[in-house]
C-alpha cells in the first residue's frame, strides 16, 4: 500500500467508525411520541393555519424521540425550535414542516450554538448526539431572501453569521439521513464547531442559496448522496467565510463528500472548499486549514475553487484582513467536468487575458502539500478559450464597477500535484503541459499596483497504460 492509499484508508476506517459510534448512540433512545401527542399545544394563525411550534418545542423537552406522522396539512411552524442532546426525530417521508411566510428566523438548531466569529469558541455547554430521519423541511421562499431577512439566529441578529434553515454548532454527534429540504432562503443547513457528522441522502428542491454549509473547526464529515437543485453551492466547506456566513472559523479534518449531483437547472455550478487565515477581533489568528478529505463521484459541478476569498472591496481600499490559508492530502476522484466556457462571465475570462483570463476545473488559491486528482474527466474549448485548464494555482483578480472582486496579491504554493487517469475531451492524457496552468501576475493593469504569483513545485502524472 502506498502512502496516498494509506492516508485515503485512514479517513474511510475513522469515518466508519464514527457512523457506527453515531448509530449505536442513537439507539439508546427509546423514550418515544408522537408529535400528535401535543397537539393540545397547537395554535391557530389569523388565516386559519395550525402552528405546531409548541407542540414541537414541549415534546423535544419531554422525550428522546419524536416520531412526525404523515399529515394531509404541513405542520406549520412560525418561530424557532431547539433540539436538546440526546434527540432523535423521525418523520414521515410525506411529512411536511414548513415555516410560516414571512418568518424572519431559522426553523431548528441545537440548544448551545457558540459564536466564535470575535473570539475562539470555549466549547462550553457542548450538546451531543442529535439525529434527524425523514421528512420534508420547507420554508416559504421564492427566491433567495439574503443575509439578515431570513434564517437569522434570532430576531436581533445577535450572531450575525448565521443564515440557515437549521443551524447545528457546538455539537458532538449529529446524524442527518434521507432528508428533502425545500424552498429555503438562507443555507438549508449550516454547520461548525463541530465533530462527527453524517448527512445521507440528503435532497434540494428549489432551495435558493447553498445545500450543505459547512463553516470551520469541523471534524469527521461524512457527506454521501446528496442531490439536487440549490442556487448557491451544494456543498460548501468553508473554513474561511465571510462575516455574514459564518460564526465558527478554524481547521477541518477528515471529511469524506461522495455522490453529489447538482440539478443542471441550478443556478451556480461551482463547489467551494475555502481555507484561509482568519483574524479575531484581538488580533490574533487562526489558520483554518484543510486536511486528509476526499471527495468523490460529483456530477454537474464544473469548477472545484479552493482558495481564500474576502468579499469584494472598492479599489484604493484594503481587502478584509485576512490570507491565503493551507491544505494537505486533499483527495479527487471519479469527477466529471464539462468546462466549455467559463462559469464567471467576466470579460478577462472571455476575452482570453494572458494574465487575468485563466478559469479551470480546479481553481488553487491556496498553500497545498499534497493534491491527488485521480480519474478526472474534463471537457474545455481551448480552441475558443486558450487559458482554460485543468488545474490552475495562484491569484485571481477582477475588477468590476470600481471593485475589486478576488484577491490579487494572493501568493500561493501547491508543493505535489499528482495526477492519474486525466482524459480531456474523451482521451487519456499523459503530457498534462496544457493543462496545468501557475498563475504570475506580473502589473496586469499597468499601475504598479499587482505582483503576484502561484506556483506548482512537483507535478507527478501516472503514466496511461
Amino acid at each position: 500500500m502506498n502512502d496516498a492509499s494509506y492516508k485515503k484508508q485512514a479517513i474511510y476506517t475513522a469515518l466508519h467508525d464514527m457512523e457506527t459510534a453515531n448509530q449505536q448512540a442513537v439507539s439508546k433512545l427509546t423514550d418515544s411520541v408522537s408529535l400528535t401527542a401535543y397537539r393540545s399545544f397547537v395554535r391557530t394563525s389569523e388565516d386559519g393555519r395550525l402552528i405546531w411550534t409548541d407542540a414541537f418545542r414541549e415534546a423535544l423537552k419531554e422525550h428522546e424521540v419524536l416520531f412526525i406522522p404523515a399529515s394531509k396539512e404541513p405542520y406549520y411552524i412560525d418561530d424557532s425550535v431547539l433540539i436538546p442532546s440526546n434527540r432523535h426525530i423521525e418523520a414521515d417521508p410525506n411529512a411536511v414542516i414548513r415555516q410560516l411566510p414571512g418568518v424572519p428566523v431559522l426553523m431548528f438548531r441545537n440548544e448551545h450554538p457558540e459564536d466564535g466569529t470575535h473570539f475562539p469558541e470555549n466549547k462550553k455547554n457542548r450538546d451531543c448526539n442529535i439525529s434527524i430521519n425523514g421528512g420534508r423541511w420547507e420554508e416559504s421562499r421564492t427566491e433567495r431572501a439574503g443575509y439578515g431577512r431570513s434564517g437569522m439566529y434570532d430576531r436581533e441578529r445577535s450572531y450575525y453569521g448565521v443564515s440557515a434553515c437549521m443551524l447545528f454548532s457546538n455539537l458532538t454527534n449529529l446524524t442527518l439521513t434521507n432528508m428533502t429540504f425545500a424552498h429555503t432562503g438562507g443555507f438549508s443547513v449550516q454547520f461548525g464547531n463541530i465533530n462527527n457528522v453524517v448527512c445521507r441522502n440528503i435532497t434540494f428542491v428549489e432551495c435558493y442559496a447553498d445545500g450543505l454549509h459547512f463553516n470551520g473547526n469541523t471534524e469527521k464529515v461524512l457527506i454521501d448522496s446528496v442531490k439536487g437543485q440549490v442556487g448557491d453551492d451544494l456543498v460548501a466547506l468553508n473554513l474561511y467565510d465571510w462575516q455574514d456566513s459564518s460564526i465558527n472559523f478554524g481547521p477541518m479534518k477528515t471529511v469524506l463528500c461522495q455522490n453529489l449531483e447538482l440539478s443542471e437547472d441550478s443556478r451556480y455550478k461551482a463547489l467551494r472548499i475555502l481555507p484561509g487565515i482568519y483574524y479575531y477581533k484581538d488580533g490574533t489568528s487562526v489558520d483554518c486549514a484543510l486536511q486528509d478529505t476526499i471527495i468523490k463521484n460529483v456530477k454537474g459541478i464544473r469548477t472545484f475553487k479552493l482558495y481564500y476569498q474576502t468579499a469584494a472591496y472598492e479599489l484604493g481600499s484594503e481587502p478584509e484582513r485576512g490570507g491565503v490559508g493551507s491544505g494537505d492530502n486533499i483527495f479527487f476522484e471519479d469527477i466529471s467536468i464539462v468546462l466549455e466556457r467559463p462559469l464567471e462571465g467576466f470579460e478577462p475570462y472571455k476575452n482570453s487575458h494572458p494574465q487575468l483570463g485563466s478559469f479551470a476545473g480546479f481553481e488553487i488559491g491556496s498553500n497545498l502539500g499534497n493534491l491527488y486528482l485521480d480519474n478526472i474527466h474534463i471537457t474545455l474549448r481551448k480552441d475558443i478559450y486558450p487559458m482554460s485548464f485543468l488545474v490552475c494555482a495562484g491569484p485571481k483578480s477582477v475588477r468590476l464597477n470600481g471593485r475589486e472582486i478576488f484577491d490579487p496579491d494572493a501568493n500561493c504554493v501547491v508543493d505535489n500535484l499528482h495526477l492519474s487517469r486525466i482524459f480531456v475531451n474523451g482521451e487519456r492524457v499523459a503530457d498534462v503541459s496544457d493543462y496545468v496552468h501557475a498563475i504570475v501576475l506580473d502589473d496586469p493593469y499597468g499601475d504598479g499596483t499587482v505582483y503576484s504569483r502561484g506556483e506548482i513545485n512537483h507535478v507527478y502524472v501516472d503514466e496511461p497504460n
